[in-house]
């Protein structure tokens, strides 16, 4: 009897789960990762949840007691630093020589301005992230430990929200007397 992993063949490649605080996301999450990953198939599991536990289940950055993940798989936990490194990366010089050529702040400023304060900006670039990884061959799989369902929720209804207020924020700004 041979066991093949199902996976493979799977068009899905975002596993995500959510559902409220408490109820088992972390876990699952990690027990679906770990099976892929055991089965070969390169596998990423990531949480967006602010107060994540994947390293401690996984004990990365520590001798592991048990036995080691499987090399197929990657673990990520973003946190608020590292989308703003992610951000910065992608985006913040570029995006900050258009917006410094109108407004006097430093860079440091800007990029905490646009990954902390602005409403919905971490939210966004971070369904992007996700949505990105899902196209790249570099994880034939990407599990997706999210944050309880209210945060989830408002994280995964970001674009939709954003494009809304693209629409409109043109002729509400041009009435603003600055």
């Amino acid at each position: 009897m041979t066991h093949s992993c199902a996976c493979r063949n799977d068009e899905r490649r975002v596993v995500m789960f959510a559902g409220k605080g408490g109820v088992g996301k972390t876990t699952c999450a990690a027990a679906t990762a770990l099976h892929h990953a055991s089965s070969g198939v390169r596998t990423l599991i990531v949480s967006t949840d602010p107060t994540p536990s994947l390293s401690h289940i996984f004990e990365v950055g520590r001798s592991p007691r048990g036995n080691k993940p499987p090399q197929s798989l990657r673990v990520e936990e973003i946190g608020v630093d590292r989308v703003k490194q992610m951000w910065d990366e992608k985006f913040g010089r570029e995006v900050y020589g258009v917006f410094s050529s109108f407004v006097d702040i430093g860079y440091e400023e800007f990029v905490e301005f646009v990954t902390e304060v602005l409403p919905g900006m971490r939210d966004e670039f971070m369904v992007d992230y996700i949505r990105e990884l899902s196209l790249k061959n570099e994880y034939e799989k990407v599990v997706w430990d999210t944050a309880p369902l209210g945060q989830t929720l408002g994280l995964l209804n970001m674009p939709s929200m954003l494009g809304k207020h693209l629409k409109t924020a043109p002729r509400i700004y041009s009435r603003l007397k600055l």
